[in-house]
């Protein structure tokens, strides 16, 4: 209360509110939203899930990290590791420009901020989800996660979806994807029977 909210109604002033702070303000920004349906009654705080694909998915990489809050979590095609993301992307200009410079002059920086540093706490039930053929996002980011996850014993899935990039065209996956979200979202989310 009483905190002035920046003005982003110029396009680039909020893409550039992120730049060298993925997983600071936007996770702040997503906890408050939480906070706030949670307030006006439209998500019960014992019932939430997360999904998120491409950055949606490095955000839920990063939460699961950060807070026990969710009950499950469905991450696609997410960038997990910002040193490795580097080194295997088709879009390594991408990478300089956001943490301006090269991962190898910013280790700390790049280390602080990928979710793959925080992954070890997260108790969050998580289903991965990635293309193999992936050239965005390339499929090591999800297995690392997946390992990750696997070997702290959190609860982990991870499916892997032969030829498909970054974005997904053959039709069996697609409906293959949404139908293993519903399905693990409805697994940890069901409203318990009395």
């Amino acid at each position: 209360a009483g905190q002035r909210v920046k003005d982003f109604s110029g396009r680039q002033d909020f893409v550039d509110a992120d730049r060298n702070d993925w997983g600071g303000k936007d996770y702040v920004d997503i906890m408050r939203g939480v906070d706030h349906v949670i307030a006006q009654g439209l998500a019960d705080p014992e019932r939430l899930g997360i999904e998120g694909w491409s950055y949606g998915g490095y955000m839920t990489s990063w939460i699961i990290g950060h807070t026990d809050r969710f009950k499950a979590a469905v991450a696609g095609a997410a960038v997990t590791n910002l040193q490795s993301f580097y080194g295997t992307t088709d879009i390594q200009r991408f990478i300089e420009w956001e943490f301006e410079g090269f991962p190898w002059d910013n280790v700390e920086k790049i280390r602080d901020h990928s979710p793959i540093t925080f992954a070890p706490r997260a108790k969050t039930p998580t289903l991965v989800l990635h293309g193999e053929a992936d050239g965005r996002v390339p499929i090591e980011q999800g297995a690392q996660l997946y390992m990750t996850l696997r070997k702290v014993g959190t609860t982990v899935q991870f499916v892997r979806y032969p030829r498909e990039g970054h974005g997904f065209r053959e039709p069996a996956h697609r409906r293959d994807r949404y139908r293993r979200t519903i399905e693990w979202l409805e697994r940890f989310l069901a409203k318990p029977t009395t």
